[in-house]
């Protein structure tokens, strides 16, 4: 069977640190604002611990959770994150969820006996670790160490046993059991008889933090999602609107020119007129629609009508072609057409009007006519 390690990316290892320290933002400010009533509820529920201990030429794991316990071995320098995981799986563990360490011989820690007033337990971990500096041969940054109950304290005074073991001692235990130090929450001490006593926490993150804090972050994240979802359509749905009425109100305004209401405003007047067709597109209707047996001598745009003066083969259909466009509307003769004797054409003059805003418009443009 063939170990497969698993390596992992800087960039998803950075962004799940930062999402831990948000969370653990997140749930000291919960704590805060909650009755302390609730924390004794809350802290209430079992946790769910792996134990991991190295026993001759297997690993034996002791998972200890809610559903009850269960073990499992795997061979010695066999065991890797990844198999451990799918272990967890099987048992219907989440390994987020999971707070995994080594236990050891009691004979591998440096052991004292330690006391305190109760009246001095908010400082405990302060006053440990001057005792380490001043009482032992170590050095805070070459050990780890923590406490547990000892023997009944007497009244005002509370009794712990101070555990100390060197950290280069537990990283050649962790390397044996074929893992790294960052995979391993606490450090626990294996007794004569009974289940392994945690003496040790590597990562006060997931030891102050109940299994509740797993569930409360995924609903925040949820919540944050939702409400991220839910401001896009909000803002989406208030752009329509806002567009919606911008619309409603330009073509009051273009009836209010149409018809000479009183009361609309000289912006809303501009606006409409400068929706109105304008010279521009009037020419390049014209020159669209006018055939090529068709010449004009004179053309004139003023206030929406326009004048047209030629000479063309049929003048009595342009008549009907202008009329038909999409753009002009009210074409009618100015005069008589002449025939002229020189060009072998008609002299026309006619007249015609640029659509309206509002005024229906032909489905489909006209066609230009051919010569």
């Amino acid at each position: 069977m063939t170990d497969v390690s698993v390596t992992r990316v800087q960039a998803p290892r950075a962004i799940a640190q930062g999402w831990q320290k948000f969370t653990r933002w997140w749930i000291n400010e919960l704590r805060e604002c909650s009755p302390k009533a609730w924390h004794r509820i809350l802290q209430a529920g079992v946790e769910t611990r792996l134990f991991l201990t190295a026993d001759n030429d297997t690993v034996l794991c002791h998972l200890v959770a809610p559903s009850g316990v269960q073990e499992c071995r795997f061979r010695a320098g066999h065991l890797n994150r990844a198999g451990l995981d799918d272990w967890l799986a099987e048992c219907g563990c989440d390994r987020d969820a999971v707070q995994v360490g080594i236990a050891l011989e009691s004979d591998l820690f440096f052991q004292r006996e330690f006391r305190l007033p109760r009246s001095e337990l908010d400082a405990l971990k302060r006053i440990l670790a001057q005792e380490v500096v001043h009482r032992t041969p170590f050095q805070l940054a070459d050990i780890w160490h923590g406490v547990t109950p000892d023997a009944p304290s007497n009244e005002g005074v509370a009794s712990f046993r101070h555990w100390i073991i060197p950290k280069d001692r537990v990283e050649a235990e962790i390397a044996r059991l074929g893992l790294q130090v960052s995979e391993i929450d606490f450090i626990a001490v294996t007794p004569a008889t009974g289940a392994p006593i945690i003496v040790v926490t590597l990562e006060e993150t997931r030891q102050d933090d109940p299994p509740w804090v797993l569930r409360a972050t995924r609903i925040l994240g949820g919540a944050l999602a939702i409400a991220t979802i839910a401001g896009l359509l909000g803002f989406e749905w208030w752009q329509s609107n806002r567009a919606a009425g911008l619309e409603d109100e330009l073509y009051e305004a273009k009836q209010g020119v149409q018809f000479g209401q009183q009361g609309v405003g000289a912006t809303a007047r501009l606006v409409a007129l400068k929706a109105v067709p304008g010279t521009l597109a009037a020419w390049d209707e014209l020159s669209r629609v006018i055939p090529d047996h068709t010449f004009l001598t004179e053309v004139r745009i003023a206030a929406g009508t326009i004048t047209l003066s030629g000479v063309s083969s049929d003048a009595a259909r342009l008549v009907r072609t202008l009329d038909g466009s999409r753009l002009f509307t009210g074409a009618t003769l100015v005069g008589p057409i002449t025939p002229d004797a020189a060009e072998r054409r008609d002299r026309f003059r006619m007249s015609l009007k640029l659509r309206k805003a509002g005024a229906g418009r032909v489905s489909k443009p006209a066609e230009r006519p051919q010569s």
